[in-house]
């Protein structure tokens, strides 16, 4: 089942242990507030078990969060499309998800690319963060991939109190002020700018999405040299520039106890800049422990984030998993 931003309040999931999975997906759920944006631009995908478009005999559940920016365009078209190209790559049938996500991720740039040639410019202008966890329920593993500032955390329930504990994120944020992403930047010939006081690439302060077409090739390489270009080096030659912005994600792949609980979030900025990850993790468990259902929790979380002065647009998946020893 595919989740709009439109759907968020009602979408829920519960179920009991299956002696068949090292994990079960025991109760999962989304939710979403558009904040002080003039526009929700955040889009959520929640798929459950035996509903993802794949022939592996393997149960998985797949979650994502696609913070658009400069338009929905993009987070919009991810949002619908991803899980459904991760499917049918080869490698994800050869259980190597790793690269199945990576050349999933550049399938999409491929259809932006397109869309720019014969639609419109929009997608040179549009982009979008990516946060996914694709979980193998059947063999207990999870796979996590992002780029740009949307976030995945993993915590630990503790078996008896249900507190959370060994609170991880598992997701790396791809800012232009990191040395490592600014050295890729500048030797692809592009340049990190500080004029509004943030370290920027052109206009974006995140240095990997999908779309801003403009700032990789084949677009950036047909601006002229001579044009002012915010995020272009005034000494590089167009056609010797590379990707100043990248899709190449961080991805992890974790194996999961069965003798363990975990409570998996899924994030979008508007919720992670407001609140660090422990208080984050600590109130969720608390919510849970008063009895309140993932999808109750998720919109709580969204909400109380929208609700902050200058607040961004919030989204928030929660999900809840249980090892079959546990």
């Amino acid at each position: 089942m595919v989740v709009s931003h439109r759907a968020m309040r009602n979408q829920m999931f519960r179920k009991t242990m299956s002696t068949s999975d090292a994990i079960t997906l025991f109760d999962a759920g989304a939710g979403q507030s558009q904040g002080g944006r003039k526009h929700q631009e955040d889009r959520c995908t929640v798929i459950f078990p035996n509903q993802f478009p794949s022939n592996i005999e393997d149960k998985v559940a797949f979650f994502a969060i696609y913070d658009g920016h400069g338009s929905g365009l993009v987070s919009d078209q991810v949002h619908k499309s991803l899980h459904h190209l991760l499917a049918r790559r080869p490698e994800f049938q050869q259980d190597d998800w790793a690269t199945a996500i990576k050349a999933a991720l550049a399938e999409e740039d491929s259809i932006l690319l397109d869309r720019f040639e014969h639609e419109s410019a929009e997608p040179a202008v549009s982009g979008s963060t990516v946060a996914i966890c694709c979980l193998n329920l059947t063999k207990g593993e999870l796979m996590v991939s992002n780029l740009g500032d949307s976030h995945v955390i993993l915590a630990e329930r503790d078996l008896k109190t249900e507190h959370p504990y060994h609170i991880r994120r598992l997701t790396q944020a791809h800012k232009p002020s990191i040395p490592s992403e600014k050295t890729r930047i500048e030797q692809a010939g592009g340049v990190v700018n500080n004029r509004s006081g943030t370290e920027r690439l052109g206009s974006l302060n995140m240095s990997r999405a999908l779309g801003d077409l403009q700032y990789k090739n084949p677009v950036n390489t047909l601006m002229d040299s001579s044009v002012s270009d915010p995020a272009s080096s005034a000494t590089s030659r167009s056609e010797s520039r590379g990707n100043f912005l990248s899709n190449d994600p961080y991805t992890t792949r974790r194996t999961l106890h069965t003798d363990r609980r975990y409570l998996l979030l899924v994030l979008s900025d508007g919720v992670t800049d407001r609140v660090d990850d422990t208080n984050l993790v600590q109130h969720v468990m608390k919510l849970s422990m008063r009895g309140k259902r993932a999808n109750e929790i998720a919109q709580e979380i969204a909400t109380n984030s929208a609700n902050r002065p200058h607040s961004d647009n919030a989204t928030c998946i929660v999900a809840m998993l249980d090892g079959q020893e546990s």
